[in-house]
């Protein structure tokens, strides 16, 4: 193995435990995956494990139609592969993906109105959210369709279900579902208020949009969200060491 790969395998066991950390993991549903750099293959979360138990180890490595490459005992999601199978089929230029069933993103998912561009942190992902109607569990070919919803846009809101971003690395795809979890959370808040809710203008969200493209440090978001995990006694999630080789 090499080191680059171990490299990969740690941050996304380490965001695994992110998203767990933060309530938005779902028992045994939902993955989050990466693509090994100029090769068919991903890194994917391992069926029935808890996103807590998730380690460098035990994450699979398959190709984009499920073939498992490196037999490490772990089995396949039927859903995950035909997901993001077909999300690094669309794009060579998307290089992780990660999927959540959060309460706050799936009560979003479930509003007609969608995602509401009412607060700053919703600007982020002005003009960048694509939306799929629900059509069952993606047990087949609805990964496939789901794809072609995603098109050019960085996160999805999967009606009814959930949520989806994708990112050029683990670091911007983890820092898009950082926010956008929060984004749902605070509009569900909001909502749930009952006043009137002060618009922003188109205008204004363009611009505010473009500053924050500018300004992207996802890198450091990432650093911070690790070290906060790190510093909890009973995460483990580099598990058994790996004999880096180059």
């Amino acid at each position: 193995m090499s080191n680059a790969e171990q490299v990969l395998r740690e941050k996304l066991a380490a965001s695994h435990h992110v998203v767990h950390f933060n309530g938005w993991d779902d028992l045994l549903a939902t993955h989050l995956s990466v693509r090994i750099p100029d090769t068919n293959s991903i890194l994917i979360t391992p069926m029935n494990t808890p996103f807590e138990e998730v380690t460098a180890s035990n994450l699979i490595k398959c190709d984009f139609d499920g073939k498992i490459l490196e037999d490490n005992g772990s089995k396949l999601m039927p859903q995950a592969i035909n997901i993001h199978g077909e999300i690094y089929k669309l794009s060579d230029t998307i290089m992780s993906a990660m999927h959540t069933h959060s309460l706050h993103g799936v009560a979003l998912a479930s509003l007609e109105c969608g995602l509401l561009f009412n607060n700053q942190q919703a600007l982020r992902f002005y003009n960048d959210v694509a939306y799929h109607d629900f059509d069952g569990l993606a047990l087949k070919n609805e990964g496939a369709e789901i794809v072609k919803s995603l098109g050019d846009k960085n996160v999805m809101v999967l009606k009814n279900h959930g949520l989806l971003t994708t990112g050029t690395s683990i670091e911007q795809a983890l820092y898009r579902l950082y926010y956008l979890e929060i984004v749902a959370e605070t509009q569900m808040i909001t909502m749930a208020a009952g006043a009137k809710i002060s618009p922003i203008s188109e205008e204004a969200c363009r611009h505010t949009k473009a500053q924050f493209d500018s300004i992207l440090t996802p890198h450091l978001e990432f650093e911070v969200l690790v070290r906060r995990i790190e510093g909890l006694s009973h995460v483990d999630y580099r598990g058994e060491v790996f004999e880096a080789t180059t």
